[in-house]
């Protein structure tokens, strides 16, 4: 990084104009060249390791949201890596699910079931390979220090290993187990669900009175929202409380339209007596409630609704009928024959699935799930070990685990995924688990580890069809970093687990976090990480969730789009965009504004243009042999040193709490309010007019300023990387041993410069005074005025000697053509100080 834009006269010398895209550039080109992002399992150190998202490649519509939420884990992590932590920072791909699977079949137009799942699978890695290298050029514009040779992809044969590996595991740990039960179901990709594959949806619906009749003929009444379950009607159920149904005990109703099909009346305590009519009809199956009921009692399965979402023949004449056709016919059924009463309009929560968004039903299938249900307060307990930042968000995973229902249902009955590597003896059905040695394998394509049965000696085996979960490959991502298989050749071991953090949206809390604690509590008896870093969404203008339609809608003529990543970094630069990402909170969801970005390309500008006068006055100095000593600087030079002094603890204690906009701001106040708006506008003069100051104070501004410009560096660089690494390769690289200024060590606080200039507190009041004068007369802060005359006529004396030994200071900062003393009328901040502007010469 040695070329620079002209020919430099000084080595000081800083270019006038900032090219953004050549900057970012050669920061890059610098990064990859000197591999300082590569994790050394031979360094000494202690370790910071990030457990981050792994994206969907093949679906991914990247916008500013994105951009936003892996920022927020970059500042904490090049603030990690300055502290001297030897950083493990991999980057995953997620192609082992529907997404995916969707994509390649209508890219290839291939029928996924006239080909094998090997075939199938290296089509989706050649997408992987295409849609993470676009991945990865955004990330590396956008300046993520991700160690790109410890990249994963979940279907690779090392992810493969891990997730089957962790099946085997749990079966023979006895947490694994096949049943036969009724399962959530998605009707539209034919496939089970796990509770968290859900979402509920609010609308508005009908609650219809249903007519039902007693033994002896009198009318039972029952509220449901769903009449298309009455040919699935197993039971009548009312609370043993209820008064009005005691006599009903042990009876039977007759179900509408059923030609004399009869049901028993039972009860339960939790029937709710003021909802509807008090009874409550179970069917299998509409919903939890009567799964439980249905498992519970022993009641009749009647199963109407096929895994494609249609009615079979125990439907009578709705057969073949979608669910919503059955109801709109059955409701027409039952007014003619009088038995329906009415409805009403109601507010329904309906559970859909998060793919589909298609309302979910339940099949009866075998299926594979994980016991979790017996470990809920193991798990709760494990919520309580984790460092929540923010700490709010641990409620969210505490609520999903208080209200599990069900087991992890982990089979499903797609095409692409990691198979279950199970094999089923043809003759008794018994399973045959893989071993591990032999993993990763495809029953399909894979012989059995055996040649007979061992229950029945059968020969013939068949292998499962399912594959597992995508959150069975996903969840193992901190244990897949470490390499918990040993897979040869690969980076990491189990002295890097568990992780330090793991860095996620909020509204994967449910699934990728609980899962992942849920795995590692089975596998390793312990956390994955040590602490949860949770962002919040990126919103559009309009405070919404960016959305496809926002990346379409908003693009001009001209290509552009404020919420593509990629476009807003070649406009206004990776630094801005970041900059804007660090003024958002944890966990907070956070509205793009363009004007924001705009605020972080001034920024940008500002500490270039400071560095550029810093080093316009540096020629000929020395960093090495020009020390001058904090004592002997001038008041101003020691008042901004300790200023910076000051913040130190702040930046770094919001950076170790992973409160990085608490950083970034206390680093944009001095900066802005210190360093630039006082500091240098007060060194100018002794540049400016060497004939009014003695050398050694030029030399102390120097030094100061030298100094000062190499810490804002390091403070802004975390957030800033690309404009902060071009400036210390141009300014400070020669005179440190550091290749990079992100390699460099961070800014330690000095207790030995803590101690207030009381001088520069009566400066600082008189300059605010003159401004607050300009603000009000309507002149601007940045004209030059004819003369400000101070009235010390009634000040003390340490008030007077300070200020006149600091008047060419003074008249720098204040803009004015020349400073007297004599009568004034304004008052100041200070003691028995006034002042007079004089705006034009008389």
């Amino acid at each position: 990084m040695s070329n620079h834009d002209e020919p430099q006269e000084s080595p000081f010398l800083i270019a006038k104009e900032l090219d953004h895209l050549s900057m970012e550039e050669r920061c890059r080109s610098l990064w990859e060249e000197t591999g300082i992002y590569r994790h050394s399992p031979t360094t000494e150190g202690e370790i910071f390791s990030v457990d981050t998202p792994p994206p969907y490649v093949s679906a991914a519509h990247l916008h500013v949201g994105h951009a936003m939420s892996y920022s927020q884990a970059e500042f904490i992590i090049r603030y990690q890596r300055m502290r001297g932590r030897k950083i493990f920072y991999p980057m995953g791909f997620d192609d082992n699910g529907l997404p995916t699977e969707r994509f390649v079949e209508k890219k290839y137009s291939i029928n996924k079931r006239k080909t094998t799942r090997s075939e199938f699978r290296a089509l989706c890695l050649d997408e992987t390979k295409r849609g993470a290298a676009v991945y990865e050029e955004l990330w590396r514009a956008l300046g993520l220090s991700v160690d790109w040779s410890l990249r994963y992809s979940t279907i690779d044969d090392h992810c493969r290993r891990s997730s089957q590996r962790s099946f085997v595991d749990l079966y023979h740990k006895g947490r694994v187990y096949r049943s036969k039960e009724p399962v959530l179901w998605d009707v539209h990709f034919e496939t089970s669900l796990a509770q968290a594959d859900l979402e509920t949806l609010t609308r508005k619906g009908k609650l219809y009175d249903i007519q039902f009749r007693a033994a002896g003929g009198d009318p039972l009444i029952i509220s449901t929202t769903r009449p298309e379950l009455i040919p699935a009607c197993v039971g009548l159920y009312f609370n043993p409380r209820d008064e009005r149904y005691q006599h009903l005990s042990g009876t039977e109703a007759e179900v509408p339209l059923s030609g004399g099909r009869k049901v028993p009346i039972l009860t339960d305590d939790e029937v709710k007596t003021d909802f509807g009519t008090g009874l409550m009809m179970v069917c299998t199956f509409g919903d939890g409630e009567d799964v439980k009921r249905w498992k519970r009692d022993g009641l009749e399965t009647r199963l109407i609704i096929e895994k494609n979402g249609r009615m079979n023949q125990l439907a009578g004449p709705y057969e073949s009928k979608t669910v919503d056709e059955a109801r709109k016919l059955i409701t027409k059924d039952l007014e003619a024959a009088g038995d329906l009463l009415g409805f009403k309009m109601v507010e329904q929560n309906v559970s859909v699935s998060e793919r589909s968004s298609v309302p979910v039903e339940f099949h009866m299938t075998p299926q594979w799930f994980i016991r979790v249900m017996d470990v809920k307060d193991e798990l709760l307990e494990r919520s309580n070990q984790i460092r929540w930042h923010p700490d709010w968000m641990k409620v969210r995973l505490d609520q999903w685990i208080e209200g599990l229902r069900y087991d992890w249902n982990i089979s499903r009955q797609r095409f692409y995924g990691v198979p279950v590597p199970v094999w089923f003896c043809a003759g008794c059905d018994a399973p045959v688990v893989a071993s591990e040695d032999s993993l990763p394998v495809d029953p399909l394509e894979d012989p059995p580890p055996c040649e007979r049965c061992e229950q029945c000696g059968g020969t013939e085996f068949v292998g499962d069809p399912d594959v597992m979960d995508t959150w069975m490959t996903s969840s193992m991502s901190s244990l897949i970093n470490t390499n918990w298989v040993g897979t040869e050749g690969r980076v990491g071991d189990m002295s890097l687990y568990p992780m330090t953090v793991r860095v996620q949206a909020f509204e994967i809390i449910r699934t990728w976090l609980f899962y992942s604690v849920v795995k590692s509590h089975f596998h390793t008896d312990s956390l994955p990480w040590r602490d949860v870093m949770i962002s919040g969404w990126g919103l559009n203008e309009q405070g919404k969730k960016i959305s496809k339609r926002d990346l379409e809608k908003h693009t001009g003529a001209d290509g552009y789009n404020r919420y593509e990543p990629y476009a807003v970094i070649k406009r206004y630069g990776a630094d801005p965009l970041r900059y804007w990402a660090a003024g958002s909170n944890l966990g907070s969801d956070t509205r793009f504004n363009e004007r924001d970005v705009k605020n972080g390309r001034r920024l940008v500008i500002k500490l270039w243009n400071a560095a550029r006068f810093v080093g316009m006055q540096l020629e000929g100095f020395d960093p090495k042999a020009e020390r001058v000593p904090f004592a002997q600087r001038t008041p101003e030079d020691r008042w901004v040193l300790t200023e910076l002094n000051k913040i130190l603890p702040t930046v770094a204690d919001g950076f170790d709490t992973y409160n990085y906009s608490v950083a970034r701001e206390a680093t944009d106040t001095f900066f802005r309010q210190v360093f630039t708006d006082n500091y240098l506008e007060m060194v100018k003069d002794r540049f400016w007019h060497p004939e009014r100051h003695e050398e050694s104070a030029r030399a102390s501004a120097r030094a100061t300023m030298w100094e000062t410009l190499r810490t804002v560096l390091a403070l802004y660089a975390p957030f800033m990387p690309f404009v902060t690494e071009e400036l210390y390769q141009r300014l400070y690289r020669p005179y440190e041993d550091a290749v990079s200024l992100h390699v460099s060590p961070w800014p330690e606080h000095d207790p030995a410069r803590t101690q207030s200039v009381p001088e520069m507190d009566i400066i600082l009041g008189i300059l605010l005074a003159v401004r607050r004068i300009r603000t009000d007369r309507r002149i601007s802060q940045t004209r030059e005025i004819e003369a400000l005359i101070i009235d010390l006529s009634g000040a003390a004396s340490e008030v007077k000697e300070a200020v006149e030994r600091l008047s060419n200071t003074l008249q720098a900062v204040a803009r004015t053509k020349s400073l007297s003393f004599g009568q004034a009328e304004q008052e100041t901040d200070i003691d028995n100080v006034r002042i007079e502007l004089v705006e034009h010469a008389s």
